[in-house]
């Protein structure tokens, strides 16, 4: 599992944190439809980050290799609505996580946190999402948990989680 942790001191401070109106316009310019950016996200400021398509063309993966750092920002999809003579956009939220997806799940505590590569097994939408371990096939132990601005999916206490207690 690779994982960059970042001091959470010096993105509070906002010292070289990403423009997320500059990103958000990226992204809009890359996939010709509006952006669902969380504006509550905190990203390091990243020279030349990197666009993809995400799973099904409903989200862009934004990458950066340098702080080191991956986020899929979901996106609107438009559907034509008749409303008399003019025709009215409306935008609906495309799911931010869908089956089959690659997450990361983080568990913790007072000055602790545990990470663990996990696979969705259902499309969400910043709700709670169901997870099975990465590799546990099937019969894995299936997690529930919360969607964070940044797509890692966070689980609230840890009764049950940790074995052996």
């Amino acid at each position: 599992m690779s994982m960059m942790i970042y001091g959470l001191a010096g993105l509070m401070a906002g010292a070289g944190l990403h423009s997320l109106p500059a990103l958000k316009a990226e992204v809009e310019a890359f996939a010709g439809r509006p952006a669902l950016l969380d504006a509550r996200l905190l990203l390091p400021a990243c020279a030349a980050p990197v666009l993809a398509w995400g799973a099904g063309q409903q989200s862009v993966e934004v990458r950066c290799a340098g702080p080191e750092w991956r986020v899929f920002v979901p996106l609107a999809a438009a559907s034509a609505v008749n409303a008399g003579p003019a025709h009215t956009i409306i935008a609906e939220a495309a799911p931010v996580i869908r089956r089959g997806d690659r997450v990361v799940v983080e568990a913790g505590g007072a000055g602790f946190s545990v990470a663990l590569d996990a696979v969705a097994l259902a499309d969400a939408r910043g709700d709670r999402v169901p997870v099975r371990r990465q590799g546990e096939g099937p019969r894995g132990r299936t997690l529930s948990g919360i969607i964070g601005a940044d797509g890692v999916v966070r689980i609230n206490g840890l009764n049950g989680v940790v074995k052996g207690r």
